[in-house]
């Protein structure tokens, strides 16, 4: 089956947060946490960076 692309797509609303997580040693490193949450407060998705 050969790939069509995209459906559907539109622009919405959402909140984005970065948080610095870990205490920085090799076993725990420093890392930005990124997370998007909806407008009612739901985690919507969440990065380590």
């Amino acid at each position: 089956m050969k790939a069509r692309g995209t459906d559907s797509a539109k622009v919405i609303m959402v909140i984005e947060t970065k948080a610095l997580s870990g205490e920085g040693t090799e076993k725990d490193p420093a890392r930005v946490v990124t997370q998007y949450w909806d407008l009612e407060g739901n985690l919507l998705a969440e990065k380590k960076d």
